[in-house]
């Protein structure tokens, strides 16, 4: 059956995977087939974490490992979530979940469950809301994931830097890129946001569709814009505009691009920073920024950054001197994964 399914998969992507994320007919088939054989929930099993809190604060936690494996820095993580004062919900969506894996987590969370690997990140942070039940009576829900290395610094003065009195909805970072949104790997959802029919609407009703564009544009983008036509309002930590202000001010004042002691690789990359952001062409801070965010106080590092580099961002292999000096995170969490991760190449 296996095979079957992954040779209809193979002929199904050869004539509109690669068209999907801008042919809508190909995510709309996609949404049609989840309707009509999909189910509402793809949770396989369930078990308590043990960790002992009533606190009000959530935070629904994703992890993926195609080794399936819950690896140090996500401990790290989760521990750093619940000295915040979070009760935590672990959502794996690996492939296997082994007794010895699944016994890291004990004591750790309050929750434990595991998935099937569908309609991605939003897909588990739907299934993890609608486990939760009765979501009017917790203050306050964040959304998290694995796809960063940190945090860096404590995530208590963080959250306090994110009250309700400021805003319904909380990223740590925003986007341009499509449409303004703030971005999904740390969403924190106040009491006004869980209560509003804009928060049952979308993640009660929520339908697993396996398509990455479909989910890029309807909740990774789409949720912001839907959360401001319901009222609420919603707000970046460090926003997009200040730090590529900060950026080019830097760049302009420092007259760096006329180093000549600078690798012409590094003023080329630069350069081309420079000149996309003064046409307006919106740029992934997490990325582009990485350091500039560590600095202001930014608690994590994108994954993505350090295993791929796939802006080619100069000095990058400064990144352990770099958070050495910043915070006293053990950098040997991060280190431990990429030699896990990245095989046959390095960074």
């Amino acid at each position: 059956m296996k095979e079957i399914r992954a040779f209809f998969r193979s002929i199904w992507m050869l004539f509109a995977g690669e068209h999907e994320r801008s042919d809508y007919v190909v995510q709309y088939s996609k949404y049609l087939w989840a309707v009509l054989f999909g189910r509402k929930s793809w949770i396989k099993k369930s078990w308590s974490g043990g960790q002992g809190t009533t606190s009000k604060d959530l935070a629904i936690f994703v992890q993926f490992d195609k080794d399936s494996v819950i690896h140090g820095f996500v401990l790290n993580y989760l521990d750093e979530l619940a000295k915040a004062g979070r009760r935590i919900i672990f959502i794996t969506n690996s492939p296997k979940f082994p007794d010895k894996e699944r016994e890291k987590l004990q004591g750790k969370v309050d929750k434990i469950l595991w998935r099937h690997n569908k309609g991605y990140d939003f897909g588990a942070y739907a299934d993890g809301i609608k486990f939760v039940g009765d979501v009017t009576k917790v203050d306050s829900i964040l959304l998290c994931n694995d796809s960063v290395y940190g945090p860096v610094f404590p995530l208590g003065p963080i959250f306090e830097q994110m009250p309700a009195t400021k805003a319904d909805i909380w990223a740590l970072t925003d986007s341009w890129d499509t449409r303004h949104h703030l971005q999904s790997y740390f969403l924190l959802f106040h009491k006004q946001a869980i209560v509003d029919p804009f928060f049952s609407k979308r993640w009660q009703k929520y339908v697993h569709v396996q398509s990455k564009s479909w989910v890029i544009r309807k909740h990774e983008i789409g949720i912001t814009a839907d959360a401001r036509r319901a009222g609420l309002s919603t707000k970046a930590l460090f926003r997009y505009r200040e730090l590529l202000a900060s950026f080019i001010k830097q760049i302009n004042d420092t007259k760096i691009l006329k180093n000549e002691n600078l690798p012409s690789s590094h003023r080329k990359i630069l350069t081309h920073i420079l000149e996309h952001a003064q046409h307006g062409a919106p740029l992934n801070s997490s990325h582009f920024f990485w350091d500039q965010l560590i600095l202001a106080g930014y608690p994590f590092i994108k994954r993505e950054v350090l295993q791929g580099n796939p802006m080619n961002l100069p000095s990058l292999y400064k990144w352990q001197q770099l958070l050495q000096a910043a915070s006293a995170y053990d950098t040997e969490l991060i280190n431990d994964h990429l030699e896990t991760a990245m095989r046959g190449r390095f960074m």
